[in-house]
């Protein structure tokens, strides 16, 4: 039987941790930009917004008009996060395809930037001089301290290439002496990869996109579809949890680890900014 991740319970242990953390600074401002509506960017926000309730940090949501020119978003974003108010901010991605998604993320400054997705963090993430990581890298790093897990000389799949998921584990498998394959969803014949991949991580938001898995792989799902009122996950969880050694479910799989991972940013954030 595989060990099946129980993010909420993961998560409040995370959350316990970093109530330690948070009660040695004062009061702590998040804020997070809603820019063109969708059932997805909404949920995330607020799950976030219940999570900065339980470490006492205010978090304020600004919905913006996606009618809204690139320059005058650029304007009211800066106007914010500039604050000193104000100790972290989140651009809740996907933006529109009108607006140039890089552009508005380098208008958080680095030390507010508490996704880790601003250029100039990227670039100290990937040239290793980090002072924050990814939250999908520090989630991945959690359950491999936490279930003892080796990625070293290990053969994995990473699927999708994305800002948030992809490129960043990429990058960590690499570091770990992991040998990497990128799985996208147009590549033929997905499942000889799958099969030969000690482990595999996920976050194309395609619904049960990994379907074949190599018997005791580590299967880690950062996939969230809503189809129907229905939540979906890119791996078939009930198709491979039999055959998995570990496997996280969608929901609460992933989702409550990340996003206490974004706390804990966060507050090595305002720590630094203290």
């Amino acid at each position: 039987m595989a060990i099946i991740i129980n993010g909420k319970e993961l998560a409040k242990e995370i959350i316990e941790d970093l109530r330690k953390e948070r009660d040695k600074l004062g009061k702590l401002r998040l804020v997070g930009f809603l820019i063109g509506k969708s059932e997805e960017k909404v949920k995330f926000l607020k799950i976030k917004e219940k999570f900065a309730k339980e470490l006492e940090i205010d978090f304020r949501i600004y919905e913006v008009d996606e009618s809204i020119s690139r320059k005058n978003l650029r304007k009211y974003i800066n106007q914010i996060v500039k604050s000193d108010l104000v100790h972290g901010a989140i651009v809740q991605l996907p933006l529109p395809s009108k607006f140039k998604t890089q552009y508005f993320l380098n208008s958080i400054p680095p030390e507010k930037d508490v996704d880790c997705l601003s250029s100039k963090n990227l670039g100290k993430f990937f040239t290793d001089s980090y002072i924050i990581r990814p939250p999908a890298v520090e989630t991945v790093d959690f359950l491999k301290a936490k279930f003892s897990l080796d990625f070293k000389n290990k053969i994995v799949s990473v699927v999708g290439y994305s800002k948030l998921i992809g490129k960043p584990l990429v990058h960590y498998f690499a570091t770990e002496g992991s040998t990497v394959i990128i799985v996208r969803k147009t590549t033929k014949n997905k499942e000889k990869f799958f099969k030969i991949s000690d482990i595999i991580v996920s976050g194309e938001g395609i619904p049960n996109f990994v379907n074949e898995c190599k018997k005791n792989a580590i299967l880690i799902d950062f996939g969230y579809k809503i189809e129907s009122g229905k939540i979906y996950g890119d791996i078939d969880f009930d198709k491979l949890k039999n055959k998995a050694f570990l496997i996280t479910p969608t929901p609460n799989g992933t989702g409550p680890i990340l996003t206490a991972m974004i706390f804990k940013n966060f507050l090595k954030l305002a720590k630094f900014q203290d």
